[in-house]
């Protein structure tokens, strides 16, 4: 059977609302939860796993996390799930760099 409710875990409001409007149509009851989680190192499969089933056993029932990840074939699919780490306004200018140059090669 079906769960009556799922447990998003997500801080951000925007996300919130678009996950309500893709199950407006469903008899889920979708309820917001904000769990600061440690997020493993790995692939974006690995991270998201974990994610859930900290997510899980923290809320006692079943989760839908939501996860970014950019991959740029020049880089060999880096930064993946690491895209927030790389946008660091520090590191930016590096990776537009890199990127031009092997685009140019």
């Amino acid at each position: 059977m079906p769960p009556t409710h799922l447990n998003f875990i997500t801080g951000n409001a925007n996300k919130l609302k678009e996950v309500q409007s893709i199950l407006a149509t469903t008899s889920v009851e979708l309820r917001s939860q904000n769990l600061d989680l440690p997020e493993l190192q790995g692939t974006i499969e690995e991270i998201t796993r974990d994610k859930c089933l900290r997510a899980a056993e923290i809320v006692k029932g079943p989760v839908l996390v939501e996860d970014t990840c950019l991959c740029f074939n020049a880089m060999g699919e880096l930064p993946g799930p690491y895209v927030y780490a790389i946008f660091h306004p520090a590191l930016l200018s590096r990776l537009q760099a890199q990127l031009f140059a092997t685009s140019h090669d």
